[in-house]
């Protein structure tokens, strides 16, 4: 209890110095990895200025605690794992993840067609649930679900 009084009184009076800043950049890698613009964004929230955020995540980087390579490849390896949405979904998440676009191209390009394609129940089941949101009734997504099966041009 007494540690998160003393959390938030650090976040309204702000940082004393440069090392404050750093350690609490590292308390926050602690969770999960950041981008480089994300990282200098929650620090600045917490009550660093902008030159004593960008010095922590310049620290950082030279420490190779933070890397925007590595963390978009997480990003691509966790979409992947996923994979019901297409290569427009990959890129709209790297965006919102603040990944420089030039990384964001690497990851684009690995991302090749031969990867998009997924098995057919995937796409079924997306078709199905695209449906379902739109309020057609379970007998007429198995009736489409069925004409999409036999067709089989997909």
């Amino acid at each position: 209890m007494w540690s998160r009084s003393l959390r938030n009184k650090k976040k309204e009076e702000g940082f004393t110095g440069a090392q404050q800043v750093y350690d609490c950049a590292l308390d926050l890698l602690s969770y999960r990895d950041y981008s480089h613009k994300d990282m200098v964004e929650r620090l600045q929230r917490k009550g660093a200025t902008k030159s004593q955020a960008l010095e922590a995540v310049a620290k950082l980087e030279d420490y190779g605690l933070l890397n925007e390579e590595r963390y978009a490849q997480r990003v691509y390896e966790a979409w992947l794992a996923k994979r019901y949405y297409g290569r427009q979904h990959l890129q709209m998440e790297l965006t919102k993840r603040g990944i420089r676009p030039d990384v964001a191209a690497e990851i684009m390009e690995r991302f090749t067609p031969d990867i998009e394609e997924t098995d057919n129940k995937k796409i079924y089941a997306a078709a199905g649930r695209f449906m379902a949101a739109r309020g057609f009734s379970s007998r007429y997504v198995h009736i489409i679900l069925g004409k999409l099966h036999f067709s089989d041009n997909i």
